[in-house]
């Protein structure tokens, strides 16, 4: 994650550029090879942070494969392996739709400025869909894990009476863990669209 700093040096670059490229006089060319070279250098980084991301995101992905089969593999019960078919499935409908929403954006059609902005631009949308869909994906999760709690009562109930204090930091970290996701996705969709924005009005002044 890159600093709050960081963003902000990068956002008066961009805002410096847009305050010289709209200037009364043309920009000379080397001023907007030096322009375009910061914009260049921050679509690089850029870059660099859509591959760890989808790296991250791939091997976070073969952990919790690799997790279930163990767990299943430590104990083949019906609630464990309904648990992992059901983590199996949140999995694959959400690999699927990562490598949907990331169709056409893995490099861009030219090696002009525009080019890249506008990859740039189609990143950061499909950013924005993941998250959206991060809304709908931990609440689908949640009603699936009650459910299998629901349907397999004989074993949990027994021991949540027995043990009701451990059952309560369970809730309470269930909660939190939960509440935590939700600020942060909300938090980093205020990001993300601030950052379309900026990147919007970049191509849209590109374009003129």
């Amino acid at each position: 994650m890159i600093p709050g700093n960081n963003n902000t040096m990068k956002d008066r670059e961009l805002e410096t550029w847009r305050e010289q490229w709209n200037s009364g006089a043309a920009p000379t060319p080397e001023i907007q090879s030096q322009l375009q070279t910061k914009i260049h250098k921050r679509i690089k980084r850029h870059n660099l942070g859509f591959i760890f991301n989808n790296i991250f995101a791939a091997m976070a992905s073969v952990f919790a494969t690799a997790f279930a089969i163990f767990a299943v593999h430590q104990q083949p019960s019906r609630l464990r392996i309904a648990w992992a078919l059901g983590l199996l499935v949140l999995l694959c409908v959400t690999v699927g739709y990562r490598l949907w929403v990331q169709r056409g954006t893995w490099r861009s059609q030219s090696q002009s400025t525009r080019a890249f902005v506008e990859l740039w631009q189609r990143r950061t949308a499909g950013k924005l869909r993941l998250i959206l869909a991060g809304f709908y994906l931990i609440p689908a999760w949640l009603v699936f894990c009650v459910a299998l709690v629901a349907v397999h009562w004989s074993t949990f109930g027994p021991d949540i009476h027995a043990h009701p204090r451990d059952w309560e930091l369970t809730m309470l970290a269930v909660v939190a863990m939960i509440s935590g996701s939700f600020l942060f996705l909300a938090w980093y969709r205020r990001r993300k669209l601030a950052e379309l924005n900026e990147v919007t009005r970049l191509l849209r002044e590109l374009k003129e």
